[in-house]
């Protein structure tokens, strides 16, 4: 793409998105590899107050709710495809290392490695599942399967562990490598057998449940789980109602999602039948650095698998997502959630 045509696609974009969507755009539409360390701290710093103002409230509220109305039109599979079906190996560059988590991870101290936070944060979830042999225990959205393999070590029990995925690569990289029983499912829109699983979890997949899905999608989950079984959930979400334009630059990377904020989140957990019998707030700032670190770390082999505006495109994810968290209009949350026996 010539520099006239970027240039005047970003005033456009500038215009309809605002201006934070369009830097970004621009930024990942560049023809050479991004400055790294130049572009976390242009993406990160604190601006000017005018100018933070202009980031934070444009474009208007109304036009942010049009905006998400086009793009909650899209099918589920085409926006979570778009992000995970880029290359297993580009992910093996900057993930962990034992079970390769796409998700927040448990810094204490902020000295820990990557591989240190991903088993503090796994150990912690599975305290929370507390699985048991001999239990059917499903996983909303399992990625590569870490927090599979993880009950697996705690159980040794195979068989009963389930998860659904949308990314074609992870059911792949699941059946040669795990061996885990993952299905290419929706589990928004899928059906569910009637008191069937022990426990049902979900890490770093809840966020694609839309307002519209999601007293639907709890109800029918509700009706899966056997009286006195529990679900887990650990995703990020807005803080309050009004919709932040963090979620219109959030389009950039994840099409089509839109979750509903913190308050509702709760009201339709109860609403549905559950008992919130834990929540606890987590930090995922550190865990994006590491790896934006390890991505840098491993430029040429990223540029070699998925070319240069892949490349851009998480060059400026993490810091963007980093700048979410640090602007407090998300936060990352656990809950469990029992059902009556």
């Amino acid at each position: 793409m010539n520099f006239l045509l970027r240039h005047t696609l970003s005033a456009l974009e500038t215009v309809v998105y605002g201006p934070s969507y369009a830097a970004l755009n621009s930024l990942i539409r560049y023809p050479k590899p991004l400055d790294p360390e130049p572009i976390w701290q242009a993406i990160t710093e604190d601006f000017p107050p005018i100018k933070d103002w202009v980031r934070l409230n444009y474009p208007p509220k109304f036009a942010r709710r049009f905006l998400l109305a086009a793009k909650m039109k899209q099918d589920h599979v085409l926006g979570i495809s778009a992000h995970y079906d880029v290359s297993n190996d580009f992910y093996e560059l900057f993930l962990d290392k034992k079970y390769m988590f796409y998700s927040c991870a448990d810094f204490a101290t902020g000295n820990e490695t990557i591989e240190e936070a991903q088993i503090a944060k796994a150990n912690f979830i599975v305290n929370l599942i507390d699985p048991k042999p001999g239990e059917k225990i499903l996983e909303l959205g399992c990625g590569w399967g870490p927090m599979l393999q993880r009950i697996y070590e705690e159980t040794q029990d195979k068989k009963n562990l389930f998860g659904y995925t949308l990314s074609k690569e992870q059911v792949e990289f699941n059946k040669q490598r795990r061996g885990f029983n993952v299905e290419f499912k929706n589990f928004i829109t899928c059906d569910y057998p009637e008191h069937h699983f022990d426990k049902i979890y979900s890490i770093g997949a809840w966020e694609h449940v839309r307002h519209r899905d999601l007293p639907i999608v709890l109800e029918k989950l509700y009706r899966a789980i056997k009286p006195g079984g529990r679900m887990v959930k650990h995703f990020f979400c807005p803080r309050a109602e009004t919709i932040p334009v963090a979620t219109i630059v959030g389009q950039i990377y994840f099409p089509g999602s839109f979750q509903p904020a913190y308050p509702t989140q709760f009201s339709a957990f109860e609403k549905a039948g559950f008992r919130v019998t834990h929540q606890s707030i987590h930090d995922y700032r550190p865990t994006l650095r590491a790896w934006f670190d390890n991505l840098v770390a491993n430029k040429e082999k990223a540029l070699e698998l998925v070319g240069v505006k892949t490349y851009n495109k998480y060059i400026t994810f993490f810091p963007a997502s980093w700048r979410f968290f640090k602007d407090s209009e998300s936060i990352l949350v656990r809950f469990v959630l029992e059902k009556p026996a």
